[in-house]
């Protein structure tokens, strides 16, 4: 069992001389930039709040932040259970294993909770640290309640996990086959923390702009939602005591003993769900989702047309990260325009309004049309059969581009409607940003295509996805280009005409686009021919 928990451990940590090295290192330092600037707005955040809402104390403040990191930690938990204990993707090989049932079992608990410990501590420490530099509550009393507190943190969402990981695992059965409705409420939820992001950057930026104040009734909501967080039955309230020392024995008794009940029940009720799912697997017992096909007299265009669009339904990270971010990029870009323009109207006017819409949009643009970068990789161990169908190999990539292209050009289009209906753009600038970005697009799926092409990575992962760092390399040079390029048409308008912006912005679409389009033309039947299974 200890050799089972070492291997486990390894592929989840570990570098292994089989993975992809540089998409590992990519990974890592996207994740340490995006882990820098969450950290920066919790110390803005918290800073705001200290300042503001006085009628709460410092530890009673840290209750909130707290909060939201055992909430973290209980979804993160309760994702881990649902993954380790009803379904595991490596139940035929890890079934084959010298454990019996009941050891397996627990090895994949202790799994969990390991991990758990290790999100933990990189969640609680740094976020409770920024707090601490915010309230300026920084000593060495202060570091060692955080380590404790850091330590002990996934405790009660580890036990609580095992219990609400049943529920919700059986909802995710029933939605197992039913791919549209989760690919809705992944949306909405994505949606949900994006205006909720958008409201808290919205309220920096108000504090900051306006003389380091907010009005008096986001006081009192904030005020009224600490207070009802600081209560016995929230188990932040009681790390809190950790961190500042403050009833520390009735703290740790009573954390203790929630963990003690919570983890009881939990693997009270886990323990015969788990040894049913697993022989449900094993047996090959589950539901099957039975539907009446036809065949289609399909001409080839339209053929690999609908499979590649039911690839991507079928495709976790297609279908979430790709086709979910295109159907929720009107909303975020209203939101970030709407967060723009209103600083930059404080400060400078409307003329930043342009700008802002081809920062936001270009962005966006990167982030959808970027997974062109698997475009090729994700057709795995069936790639032989694109080799052999009587179409020819360019006809075949050109309809990968449009297909990235549509979900592209959808996406464009309502955001685009949505900024002139609210007057954030005219409609000279509409149909510049509409022929710029359209080009953006072109230019990106093309660069991702291009890369894809040259590194292709058919090995897929046990899951069944590909793993491709093209995408990560397309998706940043996308938002660096696109980010330069709005940064530019906010500046120029302060000293140059208003059209030499539009030169700018459609000038380097159609460079981009262009130098792209000439490399695939011109290289991409040669390149094709070459990549075998």
């Amino acid at each position: 069992m200890r050799e089972f928990i070492k291997l486990q451990l390894k592929l989840s940590w570990g570098l292994n001389k089989n993975d992809n090295k540089k998409s590992k290192i990519l990974t890592g330092a996207m994740g340490l930039i995006m882990a820098f600037v969450m950290l920066a707005i919790v110390y803005l955040f918290a800073k705001v709040l200290t300042r503001s809402v006085k009628s709460v104390s410092i530890p009673a403040m840290s209750t909130l932040f707290l909060t939201i990191v055992e909430v973290g930690l209980l979804v993160m938990g309760i994702s881990m259970q649902i993954k380790r204990l009803y379904s595991p993707f490596d139940l035929e090989i890890t079934a084959r294993f010298p454990l019996s049932d009941a050891k397996m079992y627990i090895a994949n608990i202790i799994l969990v909770y390991i991990n758990m410990a290790i999100y933990g501590f990189m969640l609680t420490f740094p976020v409770l640290m920024a707090f601490g530099l915010a309230a300026k509550v920084l000593s060495f009393k202060f570091v060692m309640g955080t380590l404790l507190a850091s330590l002990i943190s996934p405790l009660v969402p580890f036990g609580l996990s095992l219990i609400l990981a049943i529920p919700i695992m059986y909802i995710f059965k029933l939605l197992e086959q039913r791919n549209i409705i989760k690919l809705i409420l992944f949306i909405l939820m994505l949606v949900g923390f994006f205006i909720l992001y958008n409201y808290i950057l919205t309220l920096l930026s108000h504090y900051f702009l306006e003389e380091n104040n907010i009005d008096s009734s986001t006081v009192d909501v904030w005020a009224r939602l600490v207070g009802g967080l600081n209560h016995w039955f929230n188990p932040a309230s009681l790390l809190r005591s950790f961190v500042f020392f403050e009833n520390f024995g009735f703290g740790f008794g009573i954390y203790l003993a929630v963990t003690v009940v919570l983890g009881a029940a939990g693997i009270g009720l886990a323990t015969p769900t788990y040894k049913y799912f697993r022989r449900t697997i094993l047996e090959g017992g589950g539901a099957r989702w039975i539907k009446k096909t036809t065949l289609n007299d399909y001409g080839p265009a339209r053929a690999m047309f609908n499979n590649g669009f039911k690839n991507i339904l079928r495709t976790k990270t297609y279908a979430y990260f790709y086709l979910g971010i295109a159907i929720a990029t009107p909303v975020m870009v209203f939101l970030c325009n709407k967060l723009i323009s209103d600083v930059g109207n404080f400060q400078v006017g409307s003329t930043i309004n342009f700008g802002a819409s081809v920062l936001v949009i270009a962005v966006f643009m990167a982030m959808i049309s970027a997974f062109s970068g698997m475009a090729i990789s994700m057709e795995g161990n069936k790639f032989y059969i694109t080799k052999i169908i009587p179409v020819p190999y360019r006809k075949q990539l050109v309809l990968k581009v449009l297909l990235n292209l549509i979900v592209s050009a959808g996406a464009l289009l309502i955001s685009l409607i949505i900024l002139i209906s609210l007057k954030f753009i005219t409609f000279t600038q509409m149909v510049v940003l509409l022929f710029a970005m359209l080009l953006y697009a072109v230019g990106v799926v093309l660069n991702g295509l291009n890369l894809n092409l040259s590194n292709p990575n058919m090995k897929q992962k046990a899951n069944g996805e590909a793993d491709e760092i093209n995408i990560s390399i397309t998706m940043i040079i996308g938002i660096l280009l696109g980010a330069i390029t709005g940064f530019a048409c906010i500046i120029v308008p302060f000293f140059a005409p208003m059209w030499s912006v539009y030169l700018i912005v459609l000038g380097v679409a159609i460079v981009y686009a262009g130098v792209n389009a000439l490399v695939f033309f011109t290289t991409c039947e040669k390149k094709y021919s070459k990549i075998e299974v």
